[in-house]
């Protein structure tokens, strides 16, 4: 059984410790999941998403966009597996001009959830920090508080008392407290990745009514709404095209969408 709640930092020695003095680049990668449970297959989509608008709340960091990351995962054979090596690391680090990239798994075993996180140096693969957090499924939030708090500490940031208001907003204002909730937007996500917008919007939809008060969630829906219209433009195009091809006897193919991962 794990325990009700902890935090656990295990530091690197201080000469091991990133040293953020200007603006450095991060990139956060999907957590791995680790509980042998499909349901869960996605979640790290949205807390590599989370873990993103949160430390973007801190003017020293440059966070790399998620989807960017996914798009690079995807061209190293990575986006199905989810698993990512030090020497991958490497790669996708220097690929999207990186410092840092933050790697992380979680395990769940209801009903609590244990999450461990460690960044890495891009040049050199070195590992400076990791953390661990464990808690309840239901204190999801503070989990994600306690990580982006660690990770912060392990890049040996210290935050101006509005730097850490800054950042306690952000936080406040993603929160996605529901265990569904997050899952339901994780699948969002994974139909982001797949081009899927209409069919993303539908579950993003369903998520704003599970979390009404959530930013990300906010930001996620008006996104999609965008390009689930551009998608519906697009498509109308392509079928006005083909048909006029079939009236010249120049048939194209109807275009066909592999069966979806999410």
């Amino acid at each position: 059984m794990l325990l009700a709640f902890a935090v656990v930092a295990s530091l690197e020695p201080a000469s091991a410790h990133a040293q953020v003095q200007d603006t450095s680049v991060v990139g956060v990668l999907r957590y791995d999941n680790n509980s042998g449970d499909e349901r869960y297959d996605h979640l790290g989509k949205a807390f590599s998403s989370m873990m993103i608008s949160d430390l973007s709340a801190i003017e020293r960091l440059r966070l790399i966009e998620r989807e960017r990351l996914e798009e690079i995962m995807a061209e190293l054979d990575l986006q199905y597996s989810g698993r990512v090596d030090e020497e991958s690391a490497q790669s996708l680090g220097m690929i999207v001009g990186a410092e840092y990239l933050v790697l992380g798994s979680f395990i769940t075993v209801e009903p609590e959830i244990r999450m461990n996180t460690r960044v890495a140096r891009v040049e050199t693969t070195e590992i400076v920090t990791t953390a661990e957090v464990t808690g309840q499924q239901n204190s999801l939030f503070d989990l994600q508080q306690a990580l982006a708090d660690q990770i912060i500490e392990g890049l040996e940031l210290a935050l101006t008392e509005e730097e850490r208001r800054q950042l306690s907003e952000r936080q406040e204002e993603n929160r996605i407290d529901d265990l569904g909730a997050l899952i339901g937007y994780s699948q969002a996500l994974c139909l982001v990745d797949e081009g899927n917008y209409v069919e993303a919007l539908d579950v993003i939809q369903d998520v704003q009514t599970a979390a009404p008060g959530s930013r990300l969630v906010g930001a996620t829906l008006s996104l999609l709404q965008e390009r689930a219209a551009e998608a519906a433009t697009d498509r109308l195009t392509n079928e006005a095209n083909r048909r006029l091809g079939g009236l010249l006897g120049r048939r194209q193919p109807q275009p066909t969408r592999p069966p979806s991962a999410c």
